[in-house]
């Protein structure tokens, strides 16, 4: 297991006792029980203590947990299905600039360019978006804004080796309007089946109090009909709260439905074709008023948001359609 997937079984620990807590209350079982089932649940099917809890395990029948993309079965999956040598094409975000560009449709720019450009960059787009080119979950991530060389002097003084600048994007006006703080970007999962692209989930995703929209730094997400573009479920943080409307601005957010959807789905789908040998693709995609971009690509996208949303489990589905 990799440093990263260390810690991000520390980060879904950390993030969901709390939670766990709360389901214990919800439930009127006793902390003990909570955690034999968990540790039952562990051993038969293979699920982390927050799998457990989102999943809602402790009142599921054998026959509907047996579907679940638990962990025990995620590793392999991505094995199976996503080549390692072809991961970093999508898994370094300065490597899918040149593989991506076309669909990105934005200057990106590095510590290796240098300074001379990096002033460059900065005169052109003086709001900036930096992050890290191989993280997750939004670590890092913050917005600068550059007016003069003495602004261009102390951000470069503090970017890192493995971090990309970008310029600051502007959300569609009505997802500005449910949360304006934060880019809030739709997650498409695409299969590589035996005849086409598959799109089989995708949730939106909005900050709450943060600058990121990434469930694991604050950010709430909701499951979205892949058929309609139809916000359908509830929005979720990680602590399980519910909210059909944005905690921060008091607007709806389930039941509206996502403006642009077949544009948004047509460049999931061309995205996934760049790389067909990776067959198990999520696209963060941006609505613009001019259209969809996409952000970034995942070859190791969780399963958890969306099975925690829709409340089903997707390894059966999944497998079944890669499988032909």
């Amino acid at each position: 297991m990799q440093l990263s997937d260390i810690k991000k079984l520390k980060g879904y620990y950390n993030d969901l006792v709390s939670a766990g807590d709360e389901l214990i209350k919800e439930k009127h079982i006793s902390s003990t029980a909570f955690s034999v089932g968990a540790v039952i649940s562990y051993l038969i099917y293979g699920t982390s203590f927050s799998e457990y809890a989102g999943y809602r395990f402790y009142a599921k029948k054998h026959s509907e947990k047996r579907t679940y993309m638990t962990r025990r079965y995620m590793f392999r999956f991505f094995d199976r299905y996503n080549p390692q040598e072809l991961r970093c094409r999508i898994g370094d975000k300065s490597l899918a600039a040149k593989y991506y560009a076309d669909f990105m449709k934005r200057e990106q720019c590095t510590k290796s360019d240098g300074f001379e450009a990096f002033l460059e960059f900065t005169s052109r787009h003086p709001d900036l978006f930096i992050k890290r080119a191989v993280g997750w979950g939004g670590e890092g991530a913050r917005k600068e804004r550059v007016l003069c060389e003495e602004d261009a002097a102390r951000v470069w003084g503090y970017l890192g080796e493995n971090e990309v600048v970008e310029p600051v994007i502007i959300n569609h006006d009505l997802l500005r309007e449910i949360y304006p703080n934060s880019l809030n970007t739709i997650k498409v999962t695409v299969l590589q089946t035996p005849s086409t692209p598959i799109i089989v989930t995708a949730i939106i995703r909005f900050g709450n109090n943060t600058i990121v929209d990434n469930i694991h730094s604050g950010g709430i997400a909701a499951g979205i009909n892949v058929k309609t573009g139809r916000i359908e479920t509830l929005a979720m943080d990680k602590h399980f709260m519910r909210y059909s409307i944005h905690p921060e601005t008091d607007k709806p957010i389930t039941g509206i439905v996502i403006p642009q959807w077949e544009a948004i789905c047509d460049l999931a789908r061309r995205a996934s074709m760049v790389t067909p040998e990776l067959r198990y693709t999520s696209w963060d995609v941006a609505l613009t008023n001019e259209g969809p971009i996409m952000i970034e690509g995942n070859w190791d996208a969780e399963f958890y948001p969306e099975q925690t949303l829709f409340n089903r489990g997707h390894r059966t589905l999944f497998t079944d359609l890669l499988e032909g």
